[in-house]
């Protein structure tokens, strides 16, 4: 048998085979065994993933169009021993170069302290002692010893159980401990199903046992999902696309203006500085320098906002792209739900009653009513009775599941008859097996002996003999006990753990009788079912209420049971209709229609869950991914946008999403998806607010230069212009809070780009006006004020400076009042023209500066005329605004 075939059918193997297909003992193999073993399959450990160098990171910052032309100017700055102009451009690019990997680096920073640091520790087998070594070191036949508490190293065949159970949550998606048992099973049974089994990264969650490792490293399940994650590929995120389309157009536009201008030049026969000068005033006017410096400030700024809600984002343009999801993929078990059982409701003759899962009481039952009635009684002293769990704080549970939803539930309820209980001795017990699926415990009351017992419904009933109908023992027929069975079935079908409960009561004088007895627990009077469920959040549903307003689909995929799966999705009320079928993944099928429309999807497999991305995103849909377990990594990197729980979730998840959620609450996403909106209309504001104005700059450089060769504006002072107007004024739009309804409209389309083509009419318009009015200025100057070439480009040079920053008015929306609007009343706008005003003043003062960049002394006239045509500029616009609705 190869060793693939070895690993994949252990399930359909006996224990004895197992053993002898690894060739080894229940003893274990011994220490030179295992060396050779060692050398042979390898260490017992995944691939992990590389992280980019620091140098890496610093590189990638400079990987844009922009920053490639702007060097090229540096380099024809230098060329020309223009020293200033090339240290100015350099400072641009170093600013925008250290505020990318300074953000990305703090975002690493932060995921890397989710990270689980210390190793794991295993027991095995080996020359016939129990001994404990370091994970890593296991090989395939090595005998694991492991007890509640202990993480599962490797995938394992079970060889003893007892009371064994495990969380395969993370791998399955199976919201309650899987019972374990020894017996052989078909080939055929699926990963889900597989009892007798145990696998790495799952956690022992009660009882104990034996188990012969089959599969170590990348042969184990987890191992097969990783190669799914590492084969996976991840596509660039859409705002990356999108700048990058922005810039490329801005880059041939640009070139091409320059080359259109040089050769025209040459042609006419002027100088070659003049026209590399003038080109290179035109590179400096046409580049929103600043467009990745605010691109990233903005992004970090959302990245600092939602940090502060405990969501970790690990690269900035994720947040704009959350914003354009259009469908949220959500695991349930950790996401949906709290991983943890609770108290659903008891069921008993003649009676269901619902527990509230806020209070831990139940509805319509008052404690008086509950005293009296006595299969309520019965119930309540058999969950405390019948229960192992224990207490470590006043918060925490230690042991299964199921009895620590138990005594939470009755400690919470009546805490004083549950204190008394607890008091009450214990003098006999029947531990939980697998084979007998149920427990017995035997107490000594004041005048007689309380036999309880409770497990898996049909072993109970069939060591029932009566049923308790309120006060009265009544016998239990078949017929009663198949109606019991059939209701077992059906509530476990709709998702919930059901345990039966039964009692009995003997006389004192049996107890020595008892107490040597193993099996005590027949001729029992069955009380009725306590059901549990993992309930959903309580945030959920609100969260899931404003993801239908916003027009975004969410959709449950799990590997959790069907049933589950429909009540969880009815609870929070995330299907359109309460009749939507839930889709298995044994039904599946990545071509089929129905993918589209359904949004329940149980039992999957990881290769299927990355189907079901695939198919949305090849409809052209953007995408998110929430989940917690390794059984989620491959569709985390397949989406748009990863999310990762960072409280309970695995590391594999964590290691490939794009944000984690430290405090896993699914309302931090619709808060991010909120942000991302917010930003991505930031982000657009300020591109047009940059375009227009630096439309306006080429148009000025054009119409003065190819009619009167002539610059009326340098290109150090366009870079100290656009410097101040890139930098703080966009920065100032960048970080708005944006519109208050903007989760009540629908996502905008994914393919939308940044600037649509209404937008690209609306910035023409405003380049166009803020041109014309400012190349009046310019001859006006020259030629109705007589003023030389230098005074007229410093007053032009002003008015456009006072004309851009006033510009930022108007970006308001068009439905927006003039003067009350989200742009004026930000606070960060107002600082902004402060902050440029007072460094246009220093720039104007002092003498140094004054001589960096041309400036001459203007009189009053001059200023005056800086005054009309900057404030003649907000006022035409605002005027075209209000008719064409911009």
């Amino acid at each position: 048998m190869s060793e693939k075939s070895k690993q994949s059918k252990a399930h359909a193997l006996t224990a004895e085979q197992t053993l002898k297909t690894w060739s080894v003992s229940k003893d274990g193999m011994s220490q030179n065994e295992a060396r050779k073993r060692q050398q042979e399959f390898g260490p017992n450990k995944l691939k992990e993933q590389k992280q980019k160098s620091l140098f890496r990171l610093a590189i990638d910052q400079l990987n844009n169009p922009i920053i490639y032309l702007l060097a090229g100017a540096v380099i024809v700055s230098l060329i020309f021993n223009d020293i200033p102009e090339a240290i100015a451009i350099l400072i641009v690019i170093l600013l925008n170069t250290v505020i990318g990997f300074w953000m990305e680096y703090q975002a690493r920073k932060s995921v890397n302290a989710l990270k689980k640091l210390d190793q794991l520790e295993t027991h095995v087998k080996r020359d016939g002692k129990n001994q404990k070594i370091n994970a890593e070191e296991l090989v395939p036949g090595d005998i694991l010893v492991l007890e509640s508490g202990d993480l599962v190293p490797a995938d394992a065949r079970i060889l003893q159980a007892s009371e064994l159970a495990a969380d395969e949550s993370p791998l399955t998606g199976e919201s309650v401990p899987i019972e374990k048992a020894t017996d052989q099973l078909n080939e055929e049974t699926p990963l889900a199903e597989r009892n007798n089994m145990l696998f790495k990264g799952t956690a022992i969650t009660s009882g104990k046992g034996e188990a012969v490792v089959t599969a170590i490293g990348h042969q184990t399940e987890i191992g097969k999902v990783s190669d799914m994650v590492d084969q996976t590929e991840s596509e660039e995120i859409p705002l990356n696309r999108k700048l990058a389309k922005l810039s490329h157009r801005l880059i041939w536009f640009i070139l091409g203006l320059a080359v259109l201008f040089f050769l025209f030049g040459w042609w006419s026969g002027k100088e070659i500085y003049l026209l590399l000068q003038t080109s290179i005033a035109w590179t400096v006017a046409a580049i929103p320098e600043g467009l990745p410096i605010v691109a990233s400030i903005a992004l970090a700024r959302g990245m600092l906002r939602l940090a502060k809600r405990n969501v970790i984002v690990k690269k900035l343009e994720a947040v704009e792209t959350l914003g354009e999801t259009t469908v949220i993929f959500t695991d349930k078990t950790g996401t949906l739900t709290k991983n943890e059982l609770t108290v659903s409701f008891v069921e008993y003759p003649g009676k269901t009653i619902k527990i509230d899962r806020k209070s831990d009481k139940p509805n319509d039952l008052s404690d008086t009513q509950a005293s009296e009635d006595e299969n309520f009684q019965h119930l309540f002293k058999i969950s405390v009775y019948c229960n192992d769990a224990e207490w470590l704080n006043e918060r925490e549970l230690k042991g299964d599941a199921l009895d620590a939803a138990l005594l939470q539930f009755a400690k919470s309820f009546r805490p004083e008859h549950y204190k008394k209980l607890t008091e009450t001795e214990r003098i006999h017990e029947d531990p939980f097996d697998s084979e007998s699926k149920f427990v017995g415990t035997v107490h000594q009351e004041k005048k007689i002996l309380y036999v309880a017992a409770k497990g898996a419904a049909e072993p109970i009933l069939n060591r029932s003999a009566k049923y308790l109908d309120g006060e009265n023992e009544k016998k239990l027929s078949e017929r009663i006990k198949s109606d019991w069975l059939k209701k077992n079935h059906e509530l476990s079908e709709s998702g919930l753990r059901i345990i039966a409960y039964a009692y009995r009561h003997d006389d004192l004088n049996q107890k020595d009788q008892l107490k040597s007895e193993e099996d005590f627990v027949e001729d029992m009077v069955f009380v009725g079912f306590v059901g549990f469920i993992d309930p959903a959040r309580k945030d959920i549903q609100p969260a899931i209420d404003k993801c239908h307003q916003a027009g975004i689909k969410v959709v449950m995929v799990t590997g959790d049971h069907p049933g589950i799966a429909r009540t969880i999705a009815d609870e929070v009320n995330l299907t359109d209709n309460g009749n939507e079928k839930v889709i298995e993944g044994k039904n599946l099928d990545a071509k089929d229609l129905a993918i589209s429309s359904s949004q329940l999807f149980a039992r999957v497999d990881p290769g299927q869950k990355l189907d079901i991305v695939e198919h949305y995103k090849n409809k052209g849909e953007i995408t998110a991914m929430t989940g917690d377990g390794i059984n989620d990594a491959p569709a985390l990197k397949m989406a748009d946008i990863g999310i990762a729980m960072g409280d309970k979730g695995t590391q594999a998840a964590q290691d490939v999403a794009d944000m984690v959620l430290k405090d896993d609450s699914f309302s931090a996403i619709v808060d991010a998806i909120e942000q991302g909106r917010v930003i991505f209309g930031n982000i657009r504001k300020f591109v047009m607010y940059q375009l227009s104005y630096h439309l306006a700059e080429i148009i000025i450089i054009a119409g003065i230069s190819f009619t009167l060769f002539q610059l009326p504006l340098l290109p150090l002072q366009l870079l100290f212009l656009n410097l101040l107007s890139d930098v703080f004024p966009a920065l100032a739009l960048g970080i708005g809070k944006g519109d208050a309804t903007i989760m009540q409209q629908a996502p905008k389309n994914p393919d939308e780009p940044i600037v649509s083509r209404r937008n690209w009419v609306a910035t023409s318009i405003y380049g166009m006006i803020m041109a014309l009015v400012i190349i009046g200025t310019y001859l006006v100057a020259f030629y109705f004020l007589n003023e030389s070439k230098e005074t007229a480009n410093t007053i032009t040079f002003f008015s456009l400076a006072v004309a851009q920053l006033l510009h930022v008015f108007n970006m308001r929306d068009p439905q927006e009042r003039v003067f009350n609007n989200q742009v004026v009343r930000n606070k960060y706008i107002w600082l902004a023209l402060g902050i440029c005003a007072i460094m246009l003043s220093i720039a104007y003062l002092t003498p140094l500066l004054q001589e960096v960049l041309s400036f001459e002394q203007l009189t009053s006239t001059h200023w005056g005329l800086v005054a009309i045509s900057s404030f003649l500029v907000l006022l035409i616009t605002q005027l075209v605004k209000k008719i064409f609705k911009f």
